[in-house]
């Protein structure tokens, strides 16, 4: 195995320096500082899983994560980009992949970390010699991993094709570039917006670019650049003109269609004189917000004879035609991208255009432009630039000495222009690189010693690397006490955080922040109430705004789980009334709810023949029951007994896709009537060979986390399910890439085996998670994977969010400190512990023998000591006691 730890470290980062800042905080933290940075290497998941995981064909085993840098939930991340796009099983915007070889910028990036969703108004630049390109794949340069080095907060490497080292650090709304050019009389700074134009202003006289570019129509990425050093030149790539009447006299046609096929007859049709359009939820009266298709259809009449550039600028799935032959054939997936088609055209001429356009889900963008033949003016570029105007790019050019350092600040904001250079200001007064560097390294020690473990080098180097993936996201929208907000457009006081991959995270993220990070838990949730007090309904995956992505509304377990834990300092009325509203009304206004909860509420299940497929009727079903598991637990605690009992009682409705003839999960029709066993139509999730199918049913049955009693009494008894998770383990059904069943391996603790607990977590831990580029088992999904392996390496996992219990594994380490909060410290000790001494023989909790396999959140806070004594055969009777 690859070690990827670096041996050289980082940049003029003294331990006393990174301790120091650790001190300011230590008497609320508890734990003295350590430097633990020198283990993290943020490009672990940027390659292809190394060990053998079960995965279907509709998924790949790609941790889905770019080695940012910035503070833990910045606004605004920086990466290396080496991609806009991959044609990989899912193509998807994620800026940086390991095998290959070149680097097109540095980009301003709001990818969520390890999703499978869009960048939201991201932003990159690339610093040159020679003659200056703003294409990314013609500017892309050559590079070593060797010359790399890659960090939460710093970020290094040398760009071969322009003889640049290129450095940054980065603040949460600022990034800090240290660019090393050789001799140049013509060295320079690209701009551009990645997957869309942008509105740009050159200010010479205080070496200053500033711009925004345009998210979705309704918002703004706004940026400031500030440099050291003075520009020699400056110009701006100016945009096609739109495609209007002046180049399709009739307009378009526009066909709107309420599926994603084109199918049948139009529903809705109607004119445009131009494509130029942002659509935040049905483009037309008639139309569906999400999963519709259109044809749009003109006649373009050529104006000039000679090269034509058209670009298409869209979202997910395009094809563009020009007289019925196919030029553009595009699949973005919940992404904006923009496809170029070059054609020579004829004066005088008519051409048959059509565009064919596949919405997915979240929002809809339309813009058509071209370019004709027509000899630009050379100098408006420049003129443009000082009065500011749209383009493609902006650059600027100066000359070079060799070796001489050029600094750059790039301040972004979503309010304005004023904000992003008050940002930058704030966080990076001035062009000290040294001292930017270890003021965010000094933020980033704080966060990894709020866990400190003892083991091996190479443990802690997996762990540390996946703690700092546990704090990336979800992003923190505030600027200075305000933001705006994604959900009704305007600037706001208060708390707002975006990029929560709620589906996922609920699990063990949220959880661990709970435990690490209660204050920031407030605000998370503060910030899920601004945007159901702005939007209508709490957020199920914003990013930035609602996204009708994935199942149930697991804001509902966040909220539940992290109030019976304690959290306090949100309006418990409003999450009350915002849950309730989640288990019992249609989602609208771009927000999709809980899919078929009309027929949840009315026949206890979610049907397959009206919600197949994309529907994913058996998988709502049973996360409706467990979101309605955590409303009534938060009843209970809100001392709402009537409410307790009826959501209790709604909770237990998962057993109504439960197939008494397969012993799994099962699609049930409208009438009653099961599908038939193994049915592929169930879900997009169960496509593939027939293991695929199986595997998704096998992984399904087992979610239902809040009731194991009940999935016992279903299969027949304990020592059914028992033996029915042995099967699934031992024949390597479980997808540990993804979260259906990621408590799992913890259920044996609640069958009364919990040796069998820990024997499947350490080999897990062990089998599927690396220090090494492929040392992810799957998409992180912001931190959830991370998160899974970090609960499970420290000996305890919150199995069922909304119960103030953790289920105790096999610690991989021999000590473990968690800070949790008011100079309290819980910690876990392993006697005796390796590789093979993977089983607790006895325990101990603060002295006195303990032989539960579980333990109170209410322990933890107290700042208990947990020790194991750990053997290389099980103790089954460790463990059982019920009490």
């Amino acid at each position: 195995m690859m070690n990827f730890r670096l041996i050289k470290f980082l940049v003029c980062i003294g331990v006393c320096c990174i301790c120091s800042s650790c001190d300011e905080n230590e008497g609320d933290k508890g734990l003295s500082g350590n430097n633990y940075l020198e283990y993290v290497d943020t490009r672990v998941g940027t390659a292809a899983s190394i060990a053998d995981i079960t995965v279907t064909e509709v998924e790949e085993p790609m941790g889905y994560v770019s080695p940012i840098v910035g503070n833990p939930s910045a606004l605004t991340h920086w990466t290396p980009q080496t991609a806009k796009w991959t044609d990989r099983v899912v193509t998807v915007p994620v800026p940086y992949w390991y095998d290959q070889e070149k680097i097109q910028g540095f980009r301003g990036t709001r990818y969520p970390n390890g999703a499978v969703v869009g960048d939201w108004g991201p932003m990159s630049l690339m610093p040159m010699t020679g003659e200056v390109n703003i294409d990314a794949d013609e500017r892309a340069s050559k590079f070593s991993h060797d010359s790399e080095v890659a960090k939460p907060h710093y970020y290094s490497v040398q760009l071969d094709d322009y003889n640049i080292k290129a450095e940054l650090t980065a603040a949460a709304k600022t990034g800090f570039f240290q660019f090393t050019y050789p001799e140049s009389k013509s060295s320079s700074v690209v701009f551009d917006g990645v997957y869309v134009p942008g509105h740009y202003k050159v200010i010479p006289e205080k070496n200053e670019i500033e711009g925004y570019m345009v998210i979705a129509g309704h918002f703004r990425n706004h940026f400031v650049a500030k440099f050291d050093k003075e520009f020699d030149t400056y110009t701006i790539d100016l945009l096609p003109n739109v495609v209007d009447e002046k180049l399709v006299p009739n307009g378009f046609k526009a066909e709107y269609f309420n599926n994603d096929k084109l199918q049948g007859k139009p529903d809705v049709v109607k004119n445009y004189t131009k494509l130029n359009y942002n659509w935040l939820k049905e483009p037309a009266e008639g139309v569906k917000a999400d999963f519709f298709s259109v044809r749009f259809t003109g006649i373009f009449v050529a104006r000039h004879s000679g090269e034509h550039s058209f670009e298409l600028t869209t979202k997910d799935g395009t094809r563009m035609y020009i007289d019925d032959q196919l030029v553009i054939d595009e699949w973005k997936y919940r992404a904006t991208g923009t496809n170029i088609h070059k054609v020579n055209l004829t004066k005088g001429h008519e051409y048959k255009i059509r565009i064919e356009y596949y919405d997915g889900s979240s929002t809809t963008e339309m813009h058509l432009r071209c370019a004709e033949p027509v000899r630009p003016d050379p100098e408006m570029g420049a003129k443009l630039a000082l009065e500011g105007a749209d383009g493609n790019a902006v650059y600027v050019t100066f000359s070079t000495k060799n070796q001489e350092k050029v600094k750059m600040k790039v301040g972004t904001s979503l309010i304005d222009i004023a904000q992003a250079r008050a940002n930058m200001d704030e966080e990076f007064p001035d062009f000290d690189f040294d001292k930017a560097v270890t003021k965010s390294s000094g933020v980033w020690e704080n966060e990894l010693n709020l866990i400190q473990v003892e083991g091996s080098e190479d443990d802690k180097s997996i762990f540390y690397t996946a703690l700092t993936k546990c704090f990336v996201n979800p992003r923190n929208l505030n600027e200075d006490g305000r933001y705006f907000s994604p959900f009704d457009y305007q600037v706001h006081e208060g708390q707002m955080y975006t990029d929560l991959s709620i589906w996922d995270t609920f699990r063990s993220l949220h959880p661990l922040w709970v435990l690490v990070k209660p204050e920031e838990t407030t605000n998370v949730i503060n910030g899920m109430l601004n945007a159901y007090e702005e939007g209508g309904w709490l957020p199920k995956w914003p990013n930035p705004w609602y996204r009708s992505i994935m199942m149930g509304t697991h804001a509902d377990a966040v909220i539940a789980d992290a109030y019976v834990k304690g959290i306090r300092g949100f309006d418990t009325d409003v999450a009350f009334e915002s849950m309730l509203k989640n288990a019992n009304e249609k989602g609208n206004r771009g927000f999709s709810g809980r899919v078929g909860i009309d027929h949840f509420n009315e026949i206890g299940y979610v049907p397959a023949d009206v919600f197949g497929f994309y529907g994913e009727p058996v998988a709502r079903t049973l996360e409706f029951s467990y979101d309605d598991y955590c409303i009534a637990q938060m009843a209970k605690a809100l001392g709402k007994d009537d409410k307790y009992t009826e959501y209790m009682e709604r909770s237990k409705r998962y057993i109504n896709v439960l197939d008494k003839e397969t012993g799994l999960v099962r699609g049930k029709k409208l009438n009653g009537e099961w599908l038939p066993p193994f049915d592929k139509s169930i879900s997009v999730w169960a496509q593939g060979t027939d293991h695929d199918t199986e595997v998704y049913y096998r992984n399904h049955t087992l979610l239902v986390p809040h009731d194991i009693p009940g999935l016992a009494d279903f299969m027949g008894g304990e020592d059914k399910l028992i033996n029915y998770l042995d099967q699934f383990f031992e024949k390597d059904m479980y997808y540990v890439g993804d979260e259906f069943s990621m408590h799992a391996p913890y259920m044996y603790n609640s069958l009364g085996t919990p040796w069998k607990t820990q024997k499947v977590v350490r080999d897990m831990l062990a089998k599927y998670f690396f220090n090494d580029v492929g040392g992810l088992p799957g998409n992180d999904d912001c931190g959830q994977v991370s998160s899974w392996y970090v609960f499970g390496a420290m000996g305890f996992y919150p199995a069922l969010p909304g119960d103030p219990v953790y289920q105790l594994c096999s610690p991989v380490f021999n000590k473990v400190r968690m800070n949790v909060g008011n100079g309290k410290v819980f910690t876990i000790i392993a006697n005796n512990n390796s590789k093979e001494n993977a089983y607790v023989q006895s325990a101990t909790l603060n002295g006195k023998p303990y032989n539960l396999c579980y333990i109170s959140h209410e322990a933890i806070l107290e700042g208990s000591e947990l020790v194991f004594e750990m053997g290389p055969e099980p103790n089954k009777a460790w463990g059982t006691s019920e009490q």
